[in-house]
């Protein structure tokens, strides 16, 4: 009768808790840095590289092979914790600077599509749409513990997988490193 041996994983704890601190940072950095948030504009790549960069420097650093699974979960939680620290940073900057981060890079792209749409009438209509919720985005929002133990959780959980793809896409990206060079 086999007996089923528990997997260990290849990257050690310390590894771990590398990968998911410099995941983290770059989630916090570019969740909360005016302009620098516009690279989440972008399908949430600030959030796609965070994973990824967090997850190459840890397998070059320790010197690991990891499986596609594994970079996909330690992404994932580094996403998990950057997402509840980007909200706690923001909710704080609400608080007590009343700076909501990322609004200057939502009027700068509002300001970009404002600008080509110009001379166009036909695209007037989405216009006034567009200038309708940039004021409903830009108005004050006043939250409480609950809301933001609720943005903690979906933040962290939306963060986590797509950080989670781009750990798994780091370690794509060094196994076809490795095969080109044989």
């Amino acid at each position: 009768m086999a007996v089923n041996k528990p997997v260990q994983s290849v990257l050690p704890t310390e590894g771990k808790l590398h990968a998911v601190l410099i995941g983290a940072a770059i989630i916090l950095l570019t969740t909360t840095v005016p302009y620098l948030t516009i690279l989440n504009i972008f399908l949430f790549s600030g959030i796609f590289i965070a994973g990824a960069v967090s997850l190459y420097s840890t397998i070059l650093r320790f010197q690991v092979r990891l499986p596609y699974s594994e970079a996909y979960l330690t992404g994932c939680l580094a996403g998990l914790v950057g997402g509840a620290l980007s909200e706690v940073a923001g909710y704080l900057f609400m608080e007590f600077l009343n700076y909501r981060p990322g609004t200057e890079s939502l009027s700068l792209v509002i300001g970009w599509m404002l600008e080509m749409a110009k001379g166009k009438p036909a695209l007037q209509e989405q216009v006034q749409q567009l200038v309708a919720a940039e004021k409903l985005a830009l108005a004050p929002v006043k939250m409480n513990i609950a809301d933001l133990f609720i943005n903690m959780g979906v933040s962290g959980v939306m963060y986590g997988l797509i950080a989670g793809i781009g750990g798994a896409f780091a370690v794509f990206m060094l196994k076809r490193l490795a095969a080109r060079e044989r």
